[in-house]
Order: C-alpha cells, then sequence, then structure tokens
C-alpha cells in the first residue's frame, strides 16, 4: 500500500437553495431541529464548528446564499433553475488527516482552508465553512456563491447578432466550474496544503467521491435485502408449522404442540425484527428526501415492485393464518378424542364456562349443568400456580376446576340427584340448590363475555 497522502478538493454544483444540503452540514433542519445523519457519531456532533460567521438576520447557510446573491448587485434577475450554490468538500487523506488532527495542528489546517478560500473564490462569495469532526476523518464543507465580474465567453457564431453586454457582477456557476479552472483549484489548493503533508491527486485519477445520495441509496437497498431475507425466513418458519401440523397422533400430540408455539414465537421474534427495520428505513428516507428523491428517479420501479411484493406477501400471510387457526382448533379436537380425562369435571356434570377476573390474585368463577338445572360457584384467593398454569394452557378449563373445586363442590343437591349419586359439602352438610331468579332452582343472573361460553341459554 502507497505512504502518499493525498489533499482532497471537491466541487460539486448546489440543487436549487441547496436546503436540502444545509441540513447534512449543520447537523440541523430549516425549523432548528437536531438532525443526526446515520454515517455520523452523535457524540461527536459538539465538536463540529460553523468557521464563517453569517450577516446579522441570517441564521443559517441557505439564507447566507440567499443574503450574499440579494446584496451582490446583479443585473440580470436569477433564473429558477440556477446554480446558486458551489459545495466545495476540503479534507486529506484518513491517516494523515488523524495526524494533524491529533498533533494539534487541525486549527492551522482549517485556517489555511480558510485562506484559500477567500483567495481562490472571493470573501464575500464564501458564505459557509463547516468543519466536521463526527464522521470517520475531519472534513469541510465550504459554500461559494458563484458570484463573478469577468466577462462571458460567448462562441463566435456567423451572422450572430451583436448587442451591448452589461458589465458588473453576475452568478455563473458555469464560469466558477470551467474545466481548466478546475485544474487550476487542484493545483493551488495542493500548494496550500504541501506543509500539512498533502499532496496533489494523480492527474486524470477515476476515483470518485461517493456522494451522501449513493451512502443513503445503498443503506435503502439494505433494508430492503434484510427485510426480504425476514420475509423468506418467516415463509419457512410457517412452512415448518404446516410440517408439524402432520405429525397428528396420539403419542406425537405433546410435540407438536411444543414445535408449534416454538414456531410461533419465532415468527412473532421476525415480525418485529421487520418492523424495526422497516421504521428505520421509514426514518432514512424522511430525513433525507433530498437524496432520497434523487435515488428514486432512477429505482421508483423497483421500489414500487417491492411494495407490491410485500402487499402480496401480506395477503398470503393472512391467508395461511387463516388455515393455521383451522388446524389449530383441529389440534383441540383430536386431543379431547386422545385425552377425554383432560375435558371432564371430576363430579360428571358439564363445565358450562368459567371466569379468572384477575390471573395474579387469582379467584374462580363456575357455571356448571346437569340437565337444565345450572349451578353456580366462586372460590376466592385460590393456587397462583395452578392458575398460571391455565393461563399458559397448561391444563384444561376441567383441570384447573378439578384442582380447584371438589366434586361435591361443582354440583348442587339437585343435580347430584339427577346425576344419581351423593355429594357432601365440605362444610358437612348436603349441597343445596342454587337459588336464582330463573324457575327450577336454576341461576338466570350469567355473565355472558367471560372465558369460556358454550351456547349456553337463560333459564
Amino acid at each position: 500500500m502507497s505512504n502518499t497522502q493525498y489533499a482532497v478538493c471537491h466541487l460539486q454544483r448546489g440543487s436549487g437553495n441547496d436546503s436540502g444540503m444545509s441540513c447534512h452540514i449543520e447537523r440541523k433542519d430549516a425549523n432548528g431541529k437536531k438532525y443526526i445523519p446515520v454515517n455520523t457519531d452523535a457524540n461527536r456532533t459538539q465538536l463540529n464548528r460553523e468557521l464563517i460567521a453569517f450577516p446579522a438576520g441570517v441564521k443559517n447557510r441557505t439564507d447566507a446564499i440567499q443574503f450574499r446573491i440579494v446584496h451582490a448587485g446583479l443585473h440580470r434577475k436569477v433564473g429558477k433553475n440556477q446554480c446558486k450554490a458551489i459545495r466545495i468538500i476540503l479534507t486529506g487523506t484518513h491517516e494523515q488527516m488523524m495526524k494533524i488532527q491529533d498533533s494539534g495542528r487541525l486549527d492551522k489546517w482549517t485556517d489555511a482552508n480558510l485562506k484559500w478560500l477567500r483567495e481562490t473564490f472571493g470573501e464575500d462569495n464564501l458564505v459557509s465553512c463547516v468543519l466536521h469532526m463526527d464522521e470517520k476523518t475531519p472534513h469541510l464543507h465550504a459554500t461559494v456563491v458563484p458570484i463573478v465580474t469577468t466577462e462571458r465567453l460567448r462562441k463566435k457564431r456567423e451572422g450572430e447578432k451583436k448587442y451591448e453586454t452589461k458589465s458588473g457582477p453576475r452568478l455563473s456557476a458555469d464560469d466558477v466550474m470551467r474545466r481548466s479552472k478546475l485544474h487550476k483549484y487542484q493545483n493551488s489548493y495542493a500548494a496550500a496544503m504541501k506543509p500539512f503533508g498533502l499532496q496533489r491527486g494523480i492527474v486524470g485519477s477515476t476515483a470518485k467521491h461517493q456522494a451522501n445520495s449513493e451512502y443513503y441509496k445503498q443503506q435503502v437497498s439494505r433494508y430492503e435485502e434484510d427485510i426480504a431475507r425476514l420475509q423468506a425466513d418467516i415463509e419457512k418458519a410457517r412452512e415448518g408449522k404446516n410440517t408439524i401440523l402432520s405429525w397428528f397422533g396420539k403419542g406425537d400430540l405433546a410435540k407438536a404442540k411444543k414445535e408449534l408455539g416454538e414456531k410461533d414465537e419465532l415468527i412473532a421474534k421476525l415480525k418485529g425484527q421487520i418492523q424495526i427495520l422497516t421504521a428505520e428505513k421509514e426514518h432514512l428516507q424522511e430525513q433525507h428526501k433530498s437524496d432520497i428523491e434523487q435515488l428514486r428517479n432512477g429505482y421508483q420501479k423497483e421500489i414500487d415492485k417491492a411494495i407490491r411484493r410485500a402487499e402480496t406477501a401480506e395477503r398470503q400471510s393472512k391467508e395461511k393464518d387463516a388455515v393455521i387457526d383451522k388446524q389449530k382448533q383441529h389440534i383441540d379436537q383430536l386431543d379431547r378424542k386422545a385425552n377425554p380425562q383432560r375435558y371432564r369435571l371430576s363430579s360428571r356434570a358439564e363445565l358450562v364456562r368459567i371466569n379468572v377476573p384477575n390471573y395474579r390474585n387469582p379467584s374462580l368463577h363456575i357455571w356448571t349443568r346437569v340437565g337444565n338445572e345450572v349451578f353456580e360457584e366462586t372460590k376466592f384467593q385460590i393456587d397462583y400456580n395452578v392458575a398460571q398454569a391455565h393461563f399458559n394452557r397448561q391444563i384444561t378449563d376441567e383441570e384447573f376446576v378439578n384442582a380447584v373445586f371438589e366434586p361435591q363442590e361443582q354440583v348442587n343437591e339437585i343435580q347430584a340427584n339427577l346425576l344419581g349419586v351423593a355429594f357432601e359439602l365440605a362444610i358437612g352438610g348436603p349441597a343445596q340448590a342454587h337459588v336464582g331468579t330463573g324457575g327450577g332452582g336454576s341461576s338466570s343472573e350469567l355473565l355472558w363475555n367471560d372465558k369460556k361460553h358454550k351456547g349456553l341459554k337463560r333459564q
């Protein structure tokens, strides 16, 4: 690797009033709101410095550009599409710039740059110069308004009508960016940077500066690639669920339910990652509207295709979720057939529904039925671990009730007689009918929006 340390001087025409670049250079938007690009170290942003004092009443770089144009004494009206500013990036090879910084010579380096800028483009035309310390290599963003006083270079055309040209200052980026002048800029800048161990780059080199628009274009592309990869992972997880659903059988049922739970967790995690990446992508696009707009000009069709693919994938995902929900219901039916004891009350009554108002301080309210006779009962301060097992679907509703209520506590006397058994209450007396407002000793004061409801009709 070569040890040659190069000076870097990169000129570029601004666009319109160049407010988009002002946001990047000054690390704030037009309203003064803080803005930190994704390729910077936010902890070092306070080290950035504006080296040019703005005139009274001018609050930012964009205003400074317009102030210079208004007060330049121009004779011609500025065209809508006319270039109003030249952006100049000044820096050097990373290794040498770090040496300049570490040796305490950075202030002298910035002073030498300001001197060269004023001598080359005119002190009044240099409206802004910002030192950036929060990116990889220290560098300057200088802004020059291309006001010139030289005469226009006109092509001589046969028969061209001659007319008098007004003298005086004029706005001309073409004049400032003329190829012969660009060559002189590189030579004079290299001479100014020689005391700092930097020399002119190779004449005719094809090396190019990576503009911000290119950087953010690559970032958006990476986000889209990551999102597409995660979408593919979700599809694989769902295919795995379909495979698990083919394991139905008495021996593999528990394994299938466990695997389904793990797949659900994986899918949820992947969807969460997609949401994060999508949010970051949208944030990136919002912060860099100017650069992204340039990107969209060349990639709009691809972006639209990606959006349509995402919408199609979302529809397909919903359809597959519906299939999975149906299969889950089928699993529940199979589990009831394979393990009927888990779905029976010890009293032999039918469990109509249950209600647990609060699993942290659990109580259990049950409704049971034998024939047309309905009975309800509540127990407070029940075992927390049992309640949590039910909350986590480790035990069925019937297993939960059997763990909390004794058989004789699950029915009343009428229900016990209908079952043909004689239950004694835990307190020692016979079971009593629960008297409500309905006929036949059954309760009609029932809640209808609790955890379990199997089509119970009011008595």
